[in-house]
């Protein structure tokens, strides 16, 4: 872990994550990335083009709270493109998916820990996996996300296995 970010999350939320995670056995800032992979990896919101990022809404009943997060890199590369794909700051993206899919997340985690029995981790391909690849078309330079494995490295894992 070599990338420290700070994020502002309201005290309620705060409380609700700090509570789930003591429950699942997880450090805070596993529990907030698992969610937001999770969010991500299952389009549980489409990404839109040619508009501002939207942030959080400031609440003065709600006070909010300062969180510290220590990251991979690969996190937080992955953090930086589900905010440019979302359009939302990184508060927001946590408060989304506190707001729509927390308890979808929780019932899918509970059933992955029933599966395997072995520890409380996401299996690989669903947590860290993140490949970029870089080619040119047509004089234009692209970059293609994986949230998982290539596509072309499942094709190559699969024949190799049914050979």
């Amino acid at each position: 872990m070599h990338i420290e970010t700070t994020t502002c999350i309201s005290l309620t939320n705060i409380s609700i994550l700090e509570n789930y995670a003591k429950q699942l056995n997880v450090p805070l800032r596993s529990l907030i990335m698992y969610l937001l992979m999770y969010a991500a990896k299952n389009e549980k919101r489409k990404a839109i083009a040619f508009k501002r990022l939207s942030y959080r809404k400031r609440n003065t009943e709600d006070s909010w709270r300062r969180v510290h997060l220590v990251l991979y890199h690969s996190e937080y590369e992955f953090i930086l493109d589900v905010k440019k794909l979302w359009k939302m700051s990184l508060a927001r993206c946590i408060e989304f998916c506190i707001d729509n899919i927390l308890f979808e997340f929780i019932n899918y985690y509970m059933d992955q820990l029933r599966r395997k029995d072995t520890d409380n981790y996401l299996p690989y391909y669903q947590n860290r996996s993140y490949t970029l690849d870089f080619y040119q078309e047509k004089g234009i330079h692209c970059i293609t996300c994986y949230w998982g494995p290539p596509p072309e490295l499942l094709n190559n894992t699969l024949s190799l296995e049914l050979a």
